[in-house]
């Protein structure tokens, strides 16, 4: 009877969430967000398919070729093509800026507080880069850009209430800063509700594929071993969130890093430097979270933890 109550508790709150999104119901992504989502998760999509995707949105087609275009992809020749730029940077990095500007534009347009917003959705993108450097770095057994996707969505709970709740939001933060647990604060704000859970409800309203919701789960089953394709995705989207995390809010990030040590043996000091040469590359795909990652002094906090490190390995 407790359970039942509680998960009715639960459910009037989503109602509540839901309703203030849009006339009484979470409104629903754009049919093109969730194809281009599709096309970057499949892992035999041919050049010509992932451009026709693309193609269908003009302000998409023209930002990718924008991104294309920047210094720091361009190699000396205009991209004047969707087809041309998958030549020139590669077919999975072309569909990983669609994914990132498609979901970019889909939040923008809902407003919310910039500050908080760009910073979110930063630290999303710059985990993702992470995570899939990982496992390209040390061939971890799962698929780049499904490791890449399931990291930026782990905390599309989270920048839901940026955009929908930022006052509400602003107070969990403070009281996360005031040493409170974040999911206390959570749970006491939203009638027992998580970031992680609301993001799942989201992510399940808008047809996310199950792999994707069970990659938002913050306490994720250890992976028996490096065949066990989904458990990898779930512990690579926890870690490699906490991690870019921990460098943005200050926080010592070997303490997360151990419990991981068994799954994803790696040293700090590699990792972090894997962790600030993803400024460039995260910086470049839109002026929000260029601005993201300035609020937060990402670059600079990024040296100052590594020099922390450095001095430890040489005492």
């Amino acid at each position: 009877m407790e359970h039942d109550t509680s998960s009715i508790v639960k459910n009037q709150k989503l109602t509540e969430i839901f309703a203030k999104m849009n006339l009484g119901e979470l409104p629903a992504i754009s049919g093109h967000v969730n194809e281009v989502l599709k096309i970057t998760l499949n892992k035999r999509a041919l050049t010509t398919c992932v451009s026709k995707v693309i193609l269908k949105d003009y302000s998409l087609t023209n930002k990718v070729l924008q991104v294309a275009n920047s210094a720091y992809y361009i190699r000396g020749t205009r991209i004047t093509t969707i087809e041309r730029a998958v030549a020139a940077l590669g077919l999975d990095v072309v569909r990983e800026l669609a994914v990132s500007i498609s979901l970019i534009e889909e939040f923008l347009k809902s407003g919310g507080d910039k500050d908080s917003l760009s910073q979110q959705m930063a630290i999303s993108l710059l985990s993702a880069n992470l995570s899939k450097l990982v496992v390209q770095e040390y061939k971890i057994p799962v698929s780049p850009e499904e490791a890449y996707v399931c990291t930026l969505l782990h905390d599309l709970g989270r920048i839901i209430m940026t955009i929908y709740f930022p006052d509400v939001y602003r107070r969990i933060e403070a009281g996360t800063t005031s040493g409170s647990s974040e999911e206390a604060m959570c749970r006491l704000m939203f009638k027992q509700l998580t970031f992680h859970e609301i993001g799942q409800e989201i992510a399940r309203f808008w047809n996310f594929s199950d792999t994707i919701v069970a990659c938002m789960d913050p306490n994720p089953p250890e992976a028996e071993s490096l065949v066990d394709e989904r458990h990898i995705l779930q512990n690579l989207a926890v870690f490699s969130n906490l991690f870019i995390r921990d460098i943005c809010y200050k926080r010592p990030p070997h303490v997360m890093a151990r419990r991981f040590k068994n799954l994803f043996p790696i040293k700090m000091l590699p990792l972090l430097e894997m962790s600030l040469s993803l400024a460039d590359t995260v910086g470049n795909v839109s002026g929000v979270i260029r601005y993201g990652l300035t609020t937060l002094k990402y670059r600079s906090k990024c040296i100052a933890t590594a020099h922390k490190y450095q001095k430890k390995s040489a005492a």
